[in-house]
C-alpha cells in the first residue's frame, strides 16, 4: 500500500512522525509526501528551505517527497488542498491518502465533505457571507456543527472533498495547533526561534513594502482573493502602514480573516496573480529513500504528469513554471538576516537518503 500525504512540515515535530508512523503501522509500505516548498499555506516564508525540511521528513519516515509549487501552497484551504491531492493522485501509486485530523470519524469528515460539496450548500454560504462574516464563520453556521472549528479538521474536509483515493485520519496527539506544545505543534517551535535563525518575511519587511508601494489598485485587483473591492482598501493600507503588522492591521475586517489577508500579500509581493494553470504542470521530486527510488521508477510508468528533478527536465509551459519557482527562491532567500544570492533554486541537488 502507497499513501499519500500533503503537508508543509514547517518545521517537522513529532506529531508528523507520530503520523507517518500510524500510517505504516495502518498496512502501508511507503508514504509519499506533498510539501509546500519555500513558502506556506498562512501567507509566510518557511522557516527553512524545503530540500533541508525534506530531508529531516525522510531521515524520520517518510519515503518520497515532492513538491507542492509556491501558486498552490499560498492559496486558500480549499486551493492548497485540491493541489496536493491532484499531484499525489497524478503520481498513479499512490492507493490512499492519509492526514492528521482534530477528530478521526473519517465518516464525520467525509459527511461535512459531501455537504459542502452541495450547490445548495455554497449557496447558503454565500448568503450567510452577505451580512458581512467571513467565509470561515458563514460555513459553520451553514454546515451546524463544531467540525470545521478546527484547522487540521478543516484540510481534511477539504482532501476529501477533492480526492478520488480513499481517505484515512488519525486524531491528532498534543495540545494542538497554534498551542504552546513545542513538541506537537509547529507554531509554538516557531514562537521560540529567533528571526536570526530562520527565513521570514519579516527579515525582508521593508523590501515587502516597497514592492507594494509600486504597485496600483489594478496589479492588487489581480491579485489572488482579491475581490469586492478590497484592492481599494489594501492600496489605501499599504500607502500608510509601516510595517508589516500595521498593513494586515489596516486591512483587517471582520469579513477577511487575517490569514487569508497574510496570503494576499505575500502572493501579491511575489507577484502572483489570478492567472495561474489549474493544476500544477509537473511533479516536482525533492527527495527519496531506497523505497521512494523504486517507486520512482514506478512512477516514470504511470504518472501522468513528468516527473521533474532538474530545470534541464522541463520545456516549453513547464520550463517557464520551473523559472518562475527559480525567481520565487530568489525573494525567498532576502528571508535571512544574512540573505542567499540568486540561483540557489538552479543548483540544488535532490536530497538521497
Amino acid at each position: 500500500m502507497v499513501t499519500g500525504i500533503v503537508c508543509e512540515f514547517n518545521p517537522f515535530h513529532s506529531g508528523h512522525k507520530y503520523l507517518i508512523d500510524c500510517v505504516k503501522k495502518n498496512r502501508s509500505d511507503s508514504v509519499i509526501c506533498c510539501m509546500s516548498g519555500n513558502f506556506v499555506q498562512r501567507g509566510e516564508f518557511a522557516i527553512d528551505n524545503k530540500f533541508r525540511r525534506a530531508e529531516t521528513a525522510l531521515k524520520n519516515g517518510a519515503d518520497l517527497i515532492i513538491e507542492l509549487p509556491t501558486v498552490y501552497s499560498t492559496l486558500s484551504a480549499e486551493g492548497f488542498c485540491r493541489a496536493g491531492v491532484t499531484l499525489i493522485e497524478k503520481t498513479g501509486v499512490a492507493e490512499q491518502l492519509a492526514f492528521g485530523a482534530e477528530t478521526d470519524n473519517i465518516e464525520m469528515l467525509s459527511k461535512t465533505a459531501s455537504a459542502l460539496n452541495e450547490a445548495a450548500t455554497q449557496k447558503r454560504i454565500a448568503l450567510e457571507m452577505k451580512k458581512g462574516i467571513s467565509f470561515p464563520q458563514a460555513r459553520s453556521i451553514v454546515i451546524g456543527s463544531d467540525i470545521l472549528d478546527t484547522p487540521n479538521n478543516i484540510l481534511a474536509v477539504e482532501y476529501l472533498r477533492c480526492t478520488t483515493l480513499p481517505g484515512i485520519a488519525f486524531k491528532r496527539i498534543g495540545k494542538g495547533h497554534d498551542s504552546d506544545d513545542s513538541e506537537y505543534s509547529s507554531a509554538a517551535i516557531r514562537a521560540q526561534m529567533s528571526l536570526n535563525e530562520i527565513s521570514s518575511l519579516y527579515n525582508c519587511e521593508k523590501a515587502v513594502l516597497a514592492k507594494l508601494r509600486c504597485m496600483s489598485r489594478e496589479d492588487f485587483l489581480i491579485t489572488a482573493d482579491v475581490c469586492e473591492g478590497l484592492e481599494n482598501r489594501i492600496f489605501d493600507a499599504v500607502r500608510q502602514a509601516t510595517s508589516l503588522d500595521e498593513l494586515y492591521s489596516l486591512i483587517k475586517t471582520k469579513r477577511y480573516t487575517h490569514s487569508r489577508i497574510r496570503r494576499i500579500v505575500l502572493r501579491a509581493y511575489l507577484g502572483i496573480t489570478t492567472d495561474i494553470p489549474e493544476n500544477p504542470p509537473y511533479i516536482r521530486v525533492l527527495g527519496f529513500n531506497e523505497k521512494g527510488r523504486k517507486l520512482l521508477c514506478e512512477m516514470k510508468k504511470k504518472s501522468s504528469l513528468p516527473i521533474v528533478t532538474k530545470m534541464s527536465d522541463c520545456t516549453g509551459d513547464t520550463l517557464a513554471f520551473f523559472k518562475q519557482e527559480c525567481a520565487f527562491t530568489d525573494l525567498y532567500n532576502l528571508g535571512y538576516k544574512k540573505p542567499l544570492p540568486c540561483g540557489t533554486e538552479q543548483r540544488s541537488q535532490i536530497v538521497r537518503i
